[in-house]
C-alpha cells in the first residue's frame, strides 16, 4: 500500500519507521548537532529520519509535502585544506 503525505503523518511512529524502511529510497545524508539525518524519497513526498547519536532512542521522522526540504542538502561542502 502506497501512502501519501497526510496518511503517513497519521501513522504511529513505529509504523512510520516500517513504512520508510520498506518504501523509502535513500537520497542524502547530513548532520545537525548530534543528529544523523537521512533523507528518503517516498514517491509523492520526502521524509527525514532523525537519529540521535548519543542516546539510544528510536528514530523520529519529519515528512515534507514538497521539494523545499531539498535545500538543506544543497549546501556546498567545505573542503579541508591540507
Amino acid at each position: 500500500m502506497v501512502l501519501d503525505y497526510t496518511h503517513f503523518q497519521a501513522l504511529p511512529d513505529s509504523q512510520q519507521d516500517r513504512y520508510v524502511q520498506e518504501h523509502g529510497k535513500f537520497r542524502a545524508h547530513r548532520w545537525h548537532e548530534n543528529y544523523s539525518i537521512e533523507l528518503y524519497d517516498l514517491g509523492s513526498f520526502y521524509c527525514e529520519q532523525w537519529l540521535e547519536q548519543e542516546c539510544v532512542h528510536p528514530p523520529r521522522y519529519q515528512a515534507f509535502p514538497s521539494e523545499a526540504c531539498l535545500e538543506s542538502y544543497a549546501q556546498p561542502l567545505a573542503l579541508a585544506c591540507y
